[in-house]
């Protein structure tokens, strides 16, 4: 159960968390600074905060719950990532870093226009502020669980929280938090699985293996084979789209060079390989030791959700519980707030900039954003507490199936339109409609003996096979007719205005334009050691935990989380007194104006003209 110790470990957490926004504050001069940090982050922070924000509380909830029902087949999920990352590295990264803008959002208007930006500023406003309920109601779940706290209550709490941090800092703060936090998400969830397969119910790997039900390895006893690949090739898709279209360029904007964009694949390309590993045992091993879940949490409206955190408080010590809830809020706060900021930028950028204010001065903007960001999430704790009252499925079903039907039509054309450019700027919104009509096609029309037929199933399918049938279709029937529809539009590209073809060629050549490293190198050392001293102060605080009475393992514990995060923040403080000691003299500060102005400015005169344009 939850001690006095959790309760001062989440509340030092909680403070914690609110330093780094105010640490960081000074650093957002300008919007450039609050929504990317300047393009001038180094790789492993970037890296580190792209992989964190792919997932979050979900990760051991509905992901959990998930893997509690049906084992290893909740890898497609993960492993789907493996393969968009994989793209991402080898083409994707350095063109998102080239599009050298401050938003993606800019980047749609550059390759599609006006009315494309706007369209969909208006529509993935509204979509970002769902999906950041659906992803606070992960947490509240978790954190419901272990306090038996009122949801609604909890989400109120939780959401305040995350958005005094991201109105604090910005995009500087995120990405700070985000680093301390993927160490912690990391070691704590080591030691969850490693102290999971050390129950004797559960007798270690060999044990898991043999006691954990067989259906877990062997797939077609959970759905019929053609359902299993149809689900799976189609999550897989969703994470190639996820990583691969315009709005994933958000944490490639914030590096410093072409090196640096790729370089910062590396983290979550390994994290998405390793990490499902580890989350995946204590799950596994809940079916062993938790059977009954469904009495066990009777109050949840997905008992199966709650299976890392009943494994969790059967085998933390005291104190480490409370650690791994800071993990999980950290994991969630890093997801929403990252959200936030991209809607908060969204809206700045491509509706108040260019339709409300088009004249406002950067201190103007910066202000607005700051203020957006409050407005924008006390609407995101209003439809997470909506959501918690009204969703009837798990949130794995309920976020694969909104990735599917909203974010699939909208990404679709942002990921078409990236690689491919000859067609008119009417082919994006227009393929998101098209692809939208099949969505809903497929959700309203297609019947259960539909997908009985076409699987040539001798007996009805059941409930689980019918709702991943409706993803598969879904995915399948947008893909198809949407990208079919895209490349038709196609005919029209040389009928289109000659502006609106300079401007695609231009974007294209821009993104065939290197940039090099730049950044102040005392801006450099100031990261270096504040993120250092960030480090050494909370791996401090885990270490003196030590003091906290359990047993050698559960001090051992304490140690592992503590020294990781302590030792690391003493390599980074390191560093930075070493960059001190070589700077002689103050670099020629590469200016980011271009970047704030570039969508409003011909786009030949800065890959041509511009001196400074291998800088940004």
């Amino acid at each position: 159960m939850v001690s006095r110790y959790d309760y001062f470990i989440i509340v030092f957490y909680l403070l914690f968390i609110l330093a780094v926004g105010l640490i960081f504050r000074r650093l957002s001069k300008n919007t450039s600074d609050y929504f990317r940090a300047g393009g001038a982050m180094p790789w492993w922070i970037t890296g580190a905060s792209a992989w964190i924000a792919g997932f979050s509380a979900w990760t051991f909830t509905g992901a959990a719950g998930k893997m509690y029902e049906t084992g290893t087949l909740v890898l497609f999920v993960y492993y789907g990532s493996v393969i968009g990352f994989a793209i991402v590295f080898l083409h994707s990264c350095v063109r998102f870093r080239r599009m050298r803008v401050v938003t993606w959002m800019e980047a749609v208007r550059l390759r599609f226009g006006a009315f494309t930006e706007q369209l969909y500023s208006w529509l993935k406003l509204p979509l970002l502020l769902f999906l950041g309920g659906v992803g606070l109601n992960a947490i509240g779940v978790f954190m419901s669980s272990v306090f038996q706290v009122d949801m609604t209550t909890m989400l109120i709490v939780l959401g305040t929280v995350i958005t005094i941090v991201a109105f604090a800092g910005g995009a500087w703060a995120i990405l700070a938090s985000d680093f301390v936090q993927m160490i912690m998400v990391v070691t704590i969830t080591l030691v969850v699985a490693y102290l999971a397969l050390q129950q004797p119910a559960v007798g270690g790997i060999s044990g898991l293996l043999q006691q954990a039900p067989q259906a877990h390895f062997r797939w077609s006893d959970l759905a019929l084979p053609g359902v299993i690949t149809a689900w799976g090739i189609a999550v897989m898709w969703q994470k190639v789209l996820d990583t691969n279209n315009l709005e994933a360029s958000t944490m490639y904007l914030m590096s410093r060079s072409d090196r640096d964009a790729r370089r910062m694949v590396l983290i979550p390309l390994i994290g998405s390989l390793i990490g499902p590993l580890i989350w995946l045992i204590p799950p596994m091993a809940a079916t062993i030791t938790q059977p009954n879940l469904a009495a066990e949490y009777s109050y949840l409206k997905a008992p199966h959700e709650a299976a890392f955190v009943a494994v969790s408080m059967d085998v933390l010590p005291k104190g480490l519980l409370g650690l791994l809830l800071c993990a999980m809020l950290g994991a969630t706060l890093t997801s929403m707030d990252a959200g936030l900021n991209k809607g908060v930028g969204v809206f700045v950028r491509s509706l108040y900039l260019p339709v409300f204010k088009p004249d406002a001065s950067e201190k103007q903007l910066l202000i607005v954003s700051k203020l957006a960001t409050l407005c924008f999430g006390v609407l995101i704790v209003t439809l997470a507490v909506v959501v918690s009252k009204y969703r009837t499925v798990g949130l794995f079903d309920l976020s694969n199936q909104i990735a599917a039907s909203l974010i699939g039509p909208l990404g679709l054309p942002l990921i078409l339109g990236f690689f491919y450019k000859r067609t008119p700027a009417w082919s994006a919104w227009s393929t998101a409609v098209v692809a939208f009509v099949v969505a809903w096609g497929v959700k309203f029309y297609l019947t259960p003996a539909h997908y009985q037929w076409l699987l040539g199933a001798a007996h009805p399918l059941s409930d689980h096979e019918l709702t991943d049938m409706l993803l598969a279709a879904t995915v399948f029937g947008t893909v198809i007719v949407g990208g079919a529809w895209f490349f038709f539009t196609g005919l029209f590209y040389k009928s289109s205005p000659p502006k609106y073809r300079q401007q695609v060629d231009e974007f294209f050549a821009r993104m065939s334009t290197p940039v090099e490293k730049h950044g102040v190198a005392d801006l450099q050392q100031m990261v270096y050691r504040r993120l250092g001293t960030l480090c050494l102060v909370f791996g401090a605080f885990v270490l003196l935990l030590m003091l906290i009475p359990n047993g050698f393992q559960g001090r051992m514990c304490f140690l592992f989380v503590g020294g990781t995060i302590t030792g690391i923040g003493a390599v980074l403080y390191t560093l930075s007194k070493r960059i001190e000691e070589h700077i002689t003299e103050v670099p020629e500060l590469v200016s980011t104006a271009s970047d704030r102005t570039m969508p409003h400015a011909p786009l030949l005169a800065e890959i041509t003209g511009a001196s400074n344009v291998s800088g940004h």
